[in-house]
């Protein structure tokens, strides 16, 4: 007979069950077994060893330094601006601005201008020779006043079209009293040229404002941020381009360069401002725009005059060569000007603050923008 093949007795639902389940209790067993042995191999490696485990991050743009509060980042020509380091946060940078902090105006101790002036800060700087030809003070902390609307009308240029519409608001009880102003009235309109007409010709504190206002709010990216938050954002990316641009001892509290102790530069850092300003054609139209009579997009007309006599051919500060920029007073500044001048296919900025009046910051500027092109012609005759 054959024998007889033995099979196993099939298992119950139960029994199946409980199998089921000691299986799954042996398996994290095992688990929490590996895993406390790779722990005891890591503390194990990692105490053998002064070094700290590395990551590696090759495929990692960048690594911020929590020490920069602000790092640029230069990568296929885009530059990127890290706030806080926190890559997050990146923010698209004017390429102007990356190619004007590259420019260091070098101060020496001798110039080629050999020149006693009365203004208490100053500097002239040759733009094409990339050469400072004087300087005075030109490191010393200084304050701008009205010639902080220069980096106020950059900003504005960089941040919104030619086609935006400021919207005058409360931002104008902000305005301090006694400032020089555009005449400006709340639920007035302007597009992006007029502000800036306003800002430079008149010098128009109320016109700083409500640019601010206006610019502030798309910065924030809100439209309903009080005049306050909003004027902050604006001031704030006036001194983010600051920083960036390389000015090194320029802090701004405003964005009309009414006096206030925390608001201050130095001549040499308003070369770099004055140098970024001028790659805006709308800017550089109004700093050379003696006058005009413009109508605001609500009806208003407005008459505003430039208030820098070196455009002005009916002054007796003309300077036929000049083409700009701005002028600035205070009590605490004293009298202030950033003049450009071309002449010989070269551009001059003159910045001359600190004259205790306004016929020695004319008279200043005009001897040293005479002897900074006569110097100019003997570089070329040489």
């Amino acid at each position: 007979m054959a024998n007889k093949k033995h099979r196993k007795k099939p298992l119950s639902p139960e029994q199946l069950r409980r199998r089921n389940a000691a299986r799954a209790r042996l398996a994290s067993y095992l688990g929490a077994f590996t895993l406390c042995i790779s722990l005891i191999i890591v503390v194990s490696i990692g105490g053998k060893t002064d070094e700290p485990l590395q990551i590696i991050a090759d495929d990692y743009d960048c690594l911020a330094s929590a020490e920069d509060d602000l790092t640029v980042i230069e990568k296929d020509d885009t530059a990127v601006a890290v706030v806080d380091a926190k890559p997050e946060q990146e923010i698209k940078i004017d390429p102007a601005i990356i190619e004007i902090s590259h420019i260091n105006p070098k101060l020496k101790d001798t110039y080629p201008i050999d020149m006693i002036i009365r203004s208490e800060y100053a500097i002239v700087y040759d733009v094409e020779a990339d050469e400072v030809l004087y300087a005075k003070n030109a490191e010393e902390k200084c304050f701008p006043a009205s010639t902080t609307k220069i980096l106020s009308s950059a900003v504005i240029l960089n941040n919104v079209e030619e086609d935006f519409v400021f919207t005058v608001g409360d931002e104008l009880d902000m305005v301090n009293p006694g400032s020089s102003l555009a005449m400006l009235s709340k639920g007035q309109q302007l597009d992006t040229g007029m502000i800036v007409d306003g800002l430079m010709l008149p010098s128009g504190n109320d016109a700083a404002y409500c640019a601010a206002a206006n610019v502030g709010r798309v910065l924030g990216n809100s439209e309903t941020l009080s005049p306050e938050t909003a004027v902050q954002n604006f001031v704030d990316e006036m001194n983010r381009t600051a920083k960036l641009l390389g000015c090194e001892n320029t802090h701004f509290a405003n964005p009309d360069g009414f006096h206030d102790d925390n608001h201050y530069t130095t001549v040499k850092d308003m070369i770099k401002i004055t140098l970024y300003a001028e790659k805006f054609d709308r800017l550089m139209q109004a700093v050379s725009t003696p006058y005009e009579d413009v109508t605001l997009l609500t009806g208003e007309v407005c008459s505003w005059e430039n208030n820098n006599k070196l455009i002005h051919e009916y002054s007796d500060c003309y300077y036929m060569y000049a083409t700009g920029m701005k002028t600035g007073m205070t009590d605490e500044a004293g009298y202030c000007v950033v003049a450009t001048a071309e002449r010989f296919d070269h551009q001059l900025i003159c910045i001359v603050f600190g004259a205790e009046a306004s016929d020695i910051r004319w008279n200043d500027t005009i001897a040293l923008l005479d002897a900074g092109f006569v110097q100019v012609r003997k570089n070329l005759d040489q």
